[in-house]
């Protein structure tokens, strides 16, 4: 790589992580991609409002999708990019400046994203599928997260899931109200609570069992009642976010995490409702591809490892894989980089050009 396309990619990446945004709102962020690509390169760019694509059109028969995702996470003094999305955005505007004037005999699209953190955005660019007509027999899909503690620029493999299926389970007890001095008059909800929140990591725990793999039930919150000791609680929260390796066993313990809500919630003559948000897929790998892209590293000399476990962390892209052939890889950010989403992560300087060649390289040989 040129040493001017090299600092280019570097000045992107700072500006990125300059203009922060939160999932949904990532006007400036989306602008600067915007200009960005029209500055500097020749591809076709299309505006979805919410997000965009850059197309490399070769009129082939088979396209290639990569994407990138470039949203903030909130912190007290703002957003930052504490996960690294402006490095990832940074490095596919990079494969879009290795891309000028090449012919790679297919067609590419380059997947600019919004809100990963939230999980709404990959379902969102799934648009992108019906705009462009691509289906399992003509496109696949390939993207990367990067991975501290890791050696630079190492790609981080995984055969099956990479990360796991995730959502936010919002659950609403109603009893009635009384007095505090007579609560056999009321229905007070916070036992129900209680045994609920030590109930759904029991039954994440034999849903684990049953399926042969990780599945957990986290409690992140819970409330009941006022601060008000003249009355009883006549109304509770819970919230708990349930995690599971395979898709399966993530349907499973959603299915069970209902009915022990309603059993629980009948037993007391409590009205309930649930929600979930923040619904993530299993993100699943192709095994074709995953087979070519460790062909390709081979083939090119990049070190490469296959990881033993997926991530608990869940990541939008395993939408994408419910409609094409995706795969979704690591790039280690350094043996000293500090774990994702902590006050002291940066994205490495040197981490974005690397990235750019390594989709570069697995683009060719898919």
């Amino acid at each position: 790589m040129e040493q001017e396309t090299k600092e280019r990619i570097i000045a992107a990446r700072h500006s990125l992580s300059a203009c922060a945004e939160l999932s949904g709102q990532e006007l400036r962020t989306r602008a600067f991609i915007k200009n960005f690509l029209q500055e500097h390169c020749s591809l076709q760019v299309i505006d979805r409002g919410s997000w965009l694509y850059a197309r490399h059109d070769e009129g082939a028969e088979q396209t290639i999708v990569v994407r990138a995702d470039h949203d903030a996470v909130p912190t007290p003094c703002g957003p930052r990019h504490l996960c690294g999305h402006d490095g990832h955005t940074a490095a596919l505007l990079g494969l879009a400046l290795l891309l000028e004037g090449k012919t790679v005999g297919k067609n590419v699209i380059l997947l600019f994203q919004h809100a990963e953190e939230t999980g709404a955005g990959g379902a969102d660019c799934c648009e992108l599928f019906a705009l462009e007509g691509l289906t399992r027999e003509n496109a696949k899909i390939i993207g990367c997260h990067n991975i501290p503690g890791e050696p630079l620029g190492t790609a981080l493999f995984r055969r099956g899931t990479f990360a796991c299926a995730s959502c936010g389970l919002d659950v609403e007890l109603v009893g009635t109200p009384t007095h505090a001095a007579y609560p056999e008059n009321g229905v007070n909800p916070s036992a129900a609570a209680a045994r609920l929140a030590l109930e759904l990591p029991a039954i994440a725990a034999k849903t684990a069992e049953e399926y042969h793999c990780m599945a957990l039930a986290t409690v992140v919150g819970m409330r009941s009642g006022e601060r008000a000791f003249g009355v009883a609680a006549s109304s509770a929260s819970l919230w708990v976010t349930l995690r599971a390796e395979k898709e399966a066993a993530f349907r499973a313990l959603n299915a069970r995490a209902d009915k022990a809500v309603g059993s629980a919630a009948n037993a007391e003559g409590l009205r309930c409702t649930v929600n979930r948000e923040d619904l993530f897929p299993a993100t699943e790998n192709h095994d074709d591809l995953q087979d070519t892209l460790e062909a390709a590293c081979k083939a090119n000399s990049l070190s490469y490892k296959y990881l033993d476990v997926p991530f608990r962390w869940s990541e939008d892209f395993g939408h994408y894989g419910q409609h094409i052939p995706a795969c979704f890889f690591g790039v280690g950010a350094g043996l000293d980089t500090p774990p994702l989403h902590t006050e002291s992560y940066a994205y490495p300087d040197k981490l974005a050009p690397i990235t750019a060649e390594l989709f570069l390289t697995f683009l060719l040989s898919l």
